[in-house]
């Protein structure tokens, strides 16, 4: 019995994977450090966050010349140089951020030790956002970023802040409704939520090709609140004027 469990166990390759586990894992580290050493200089934080982008860029790096398995994790986390490339230009915009966060932050007097680890958190989300295959994974990847963002737009004291924070977040709630219809939508049609059983529904090789359809547009409204294109752009100006400037900079690019 043990033999036939051991045998049917799946492979799991840490590898593609490991620059989102280093900035998750690295974030929680600059949590726990925070809370601890409540006297800890936040110039420490810095540096171990801009560590844990280091890191990240370096096994990104190490999946250039992958040679393993297209996609992993059962297919849900694609390990290809597009990948790579996208996780890479993502971790050197939260480098700037993550600096230019903390010389505006202090300058303010607004810093809190939780602003890296919410830098980390977010690109952790759109690193694994940019690799995922699948519509589940993609979601749970646009909802470590939103969350994360959510909170560093209302980071200052200002009302304004606050009042943004609000808005994004209530926004991008009904975003998200959308795009679970959408998830729901797209398994009825193909009874997958893959990228690639979509895009074969959506040809019209298959029955379902109205289904997959409407699943499309119910996805893209999702999307379309989450990148602020019209008509789904109200959120946009309260956000970008109620947030820091350095977190509206970093909007603005990842």
């Amino acid at each position: 019995m043990i033999g036939v469990l051991a045998q049917a166990s799946p492979k799991i390759d840490v590898l593609p994977m490991l620059p989102e586990l280093i900035l998750a894992g690295t974030a929680i580290l600059v949590l726990i450090v925070a809370v601890v050493g409540r006297r800890v200089e936040p110039v420490a934080l810095l540096f171990l966050g801009l560590a844990g982008l280091v890191g990240a860029a370096a096994a990104s790096l190490a999946l250039w010349d992958w040679d393993g398995a297209p996609s992993v994790l059962g297919g849900t986390l694609a390990a290809d140089r597009f990948s790579v490339v996208v996780r890479l230009i993502l971790i050197s915009v939260a480098a700037i951020g993550l600096l230019l966060g903390h010389h505006y932050l202090r300058r303010t007097n607004e810093y809190r030790g939780e602003f890296p680890a919410l830098i980390l958190f977010a690109t952790c989300g759109m690193t694994l956002f940019a690799a995922a295959t699948e519509l589940i994974l993609a979601f749970l990847a646009l909802e470590i970023l939103s969350l994360a963002l959510y909170v560093l737009t209302g980071f200052s004291r200002r009302a304004g802040s606050v009042e943004a924070a609000l808005k994004y977040f209530l926004l991008g709630s009904f975003s998200s409704a959308f795009f679970l219809f959408g998830i729901a939508f797209a398994y009825g049609a193909t009874a997958s939520t893959r990228y690639s059983e979509l895009a074969h529904a959506l040809s019209g090789q298959s029955g379902e090709q109205a289904l997959a359809l409407t699943a499309m547009g119910l996805l893209a409204v999702g999307f379309a609140f989450k990148v602020s294109l019209v008509p789904f752009h109200m959120w946009t100006p309260d956000v970008d004027e109620g947030a820091p400037t350095p977190i509206t900079a970093y909007l603005s690019v990842v």
